[in-house]
């Protein structure tokens, strides 16, 4: 018995405690002691298993008196013992406990039997232990949640495309039916048989209009388009969203000297794409570092890394606007170089390879250019091109007007330049228009109504958006660099994103009313 207790209730209630008696020697200990300290015998010199801290081992023992703390150190280990030593007529008993440190923990090396049961150091190490694996299982959550959104708006976005080019063909398929109805109806309107079937024919492809309205809603059309940008004052205007991106312990550096150049595009695209490059830099940095962020004007072609179309564009405007992103961070092998733009491919063990490769998407659909340049251990730089906005003057002399530029031709009729690249389509609208009195040039592609607008002037364009080659749009700026008084009237069914309207510019969905087409023109 030790004091009024036996060695098994003390071992219970102090797993490391050990008894020295009056000789100094070790006459018992604790389970703990016997499991972790295997050289520590019965009837060793406590001198020869532990040193005391601040103390001799004799002296202590020697001077002690009633109960006083106590520290210990394994001689053969890195065990420290703490506690309270308690004398007694046949010795001293040290109610002492294992020193607790997190390393315990991390290699397992120690269990809950090793220390008592209601033990107020490791109770509260226990709540903090927990506390900490709670608070990482929910940012493991959280960021697994991220990436599930993500990879669920991605599907979102891939189903809203293909739905929104669904609509545009069954749009483009019931305006040639509405078109040819309206022919029919003009010639034989009289007919009441003929008349009735145009009526029948119109009202199918009404309710096939209503089946291509619930596409739409599916594909989400975004109103946002293109617009010339101020690139250095979008950043500008942005530092407070770019800052709490690249975190607290990463220093964002600007130095912007784009001039106030502008290039035209998607104001919430360019700033997902700047987003995208900085959380790239950010994760390359998980201890912390420098962001540089620049802008400048280049001149001449661009180092162009991506498809061939975004060189020719910059190279013809004669200038891009440079964005380069340079962290301080752990570098790129070549090998994961050759991949960092590859969709659903990441070096990050939760990343989804949609970052980079949205960013490609968004440069080659403005016409510019992205890659990357880095050294293992010392960094990665960005480089994002942008054209700069083209101001090309109208292709006449300084001074004079193009031919017949904002009249009538010689017989009085007002000229419209009609581009649509579905054959039946454009043969109905061509009848319809020279029915109404107007001189309408026909072209089945955008290439071809560059060079007529090159021949002669025009009151109107009209023109379908979704077509091979140059789409509408790009017709429809054109035209207004050559000619400024051009109205410009653009039908289609479906408005991609990288499909801008401008200000100024009228638009009708298909499938469409001719009644409807005609106020537009001469409105």
């Amino acid at each position: 018995m030790l004091l009024s207790f036996s060695e098994k209730q003390i071992g219970a209630l102090l797993p490391a405690f050990l008894h020295i008696d009056k000789q100094l020697n070790i006459s018992a200990m604790g389970p703990g002691i016997l499991r972790h300290l295997p050289h520590v015998r019965m009837g060793m010199p406590c001198a020869e298993a532990f040193d005391i801290v601040n103390y001799d081992t004799a002296q202590f023992f020697q001077e002690g008196a009633n109960v006083q703390p106590v520290s210990l150190i394994a001689r053969d280990s890195d065990v420290h013992l703490s506690g309270a030593a308690i004398f007694h007529d046949a010795g001293c008993l040290l109610a002492v406990r294992f020193a607790i440190t997190e390393d315990m923990f991390a290699d397992s090396s120690m269990d809950l039997s090793d220390f008592g049961h209601a033990d107020p150091v490791i109770l509260s190490t226990m709540l903090i232990v927990l506390q900490r694996a709670m608070l990482e299982e929910s940012q493991a959550n959280a960021i697994e949640l991220a990436h599930e959104r993500q990879r669920s708006a991605d599907l979102l976005e891939r189903t809203s495309r293909v739905a929104g080019y669904m609509a545009h063909d069954f749009n483009n398929l019931l305006s040639v039916i509405r078109l040819n109805t309206d022919r029919l109806s003009r010639q034989f309107g009289k007919d009441e048989k003929i008349g009735k079937l145009a009526e029948i024919i119109q009202e199918m492809a009404a309710r096939g209009s209503e089946i291509t309205q619930s596409l739409m809603t599916l594909s989400l059309q975004r109103t946002d388009t293109r617009q010339p940008l101020a690139v250095d004052q979008v950043i500008q205007d942005n530092m407070g969203v770019l800052d709490s991106v690249v975190g607290s312990n990463i220093t964002l550096k600007l130095n912007l000297d784009a001039d106030g150049r502008k290039s035209v595009v998607s104001y919430s695209d360019f700033l997902n794409a700047l987003i995208n490059l900085l959380l790239n830099a950010r994760e390359a940095m998980p201890m912390g570092g420098q962001i540089a962020l620049s802008t400048s004007i280049g001149v001449g072609r661009s180092n162009s890394h991506a498809d061939g179309d975004a060189d020719t564009d910059m190279a013809a405007s004669g200038s891009y606007i440079a964005i380069q992103i340079a962290d301080t961070g752990i570098g790129m092998s070549d090998a994961l170089l050759a991949r960092a733009f590859e969709p659903q491919f990441s070096s990050k063990p939760n990343g989804t390879g949609l970052g980079l490769a949205s960013v490609r998407n968004f440069a080659a659909e403005m016409g510019g250019d992205v890659w990357l340049e880095s050294v293992e251990g010392m960094g990665t730089t960005a480089y994002l091109h942008l054209p700069v906005a083209r101001t090309v003057a109208p292709l006449v002399a300084a001074g004079s007007s193009p031919p017949n530029a904002g009249t009538p031709n010689a017989l009085g009729k007002q000229r419209i330049l009609l581009v649509e690249d579905e054959p039946y389509a454009l043969e109905a609208l061509v009848e319809m228009l020279e029915a109404e009195g107007y001189a309408v040039t026909a072209c089945t592609s955008g290439e071809e109504a560059l060079l007529a607008l090159g021949q002669n002037a025009y009151d109107v364009l009209l023109t379908d958006v979704l077509m091979p080659g140059q789409n509408g749009t790009e017709v429809a700026r054109d035209a207004c660099i050559v000619q400024p008084s051009i109205k410009v009237i653009l039908m289609s069914g479906y408005v991609p994103d990288s499909a801008a309207l401008q200000p100024g510019w009228l638009f009708l969905h298909k499938p469409m009313e001719s009644a409807k087409l005609l106020q537009l023109i001469s409105g």
